[in-house]
């Protein structure tokens, strides 16, 4: 039963939200913003979760811009699918990177990205979004 407890735990702080969000029945949760020095890059990795029902999302003109304004594209080959086939109440994982970082930012001033969700029992019906967040801190190694 221990181990189970200390799994438990570590599940959660894994999973723990640095910065969280709802739009549209849906859940989105940062867990981590980390920057690579070697290959100039930064991750934002997050949780996804249906609130509602099973759905399809769009995730598009994904960006972050550093406290001085410079923007950043999102480097689609080392980024998770921006299409995720959301199962009700099932966290999703997804990671975005971005190449090209310049000067090693501590924070990011904004993690910005639009979303489009489609109920699966309709996917005629749809709900588009912006989303964005705020002062997320960069942990670089």
């Amino acid at each position: 039963m221990t181990s189970e407890n200390e799994y438990l735990k570590k599940i959660v702080e894994i999973n723990k939200a640095i910065l969280e969000t709802e739009k549209d029945n849906s859940s989105f949760k940062i867990t981590k913003v980390t920057g690579n020095r070697a290959e100039k890059t930064i991750a934002i990795t997050f949780l996804v979760e249906a609130k509602d029902e099973n759905k399809k999302m769009t995730i598009e003109d994904i960006s972050i811009a550093d406290i001085e304004g410079k923007e950043y594209e999102i480097d689609f080959y080392k980024s998770s699918r921006p299409y995720p086939e959301l199962d009700l109440n099932t966290p999703i994982k997804l990671t975005f990177s971005f190449k090209n970082i310049e000067n090693q930012p501590l924070f990011i001033k904004l993690f910005r990205f639009k979303i489009t969700s489609q109920p699966i029992r309709n996917l005629f019906e749809d709900t588009k979004s912006n989303l964005e967040f705020k002062d997320l801190k960069v942990n670089w190694n």
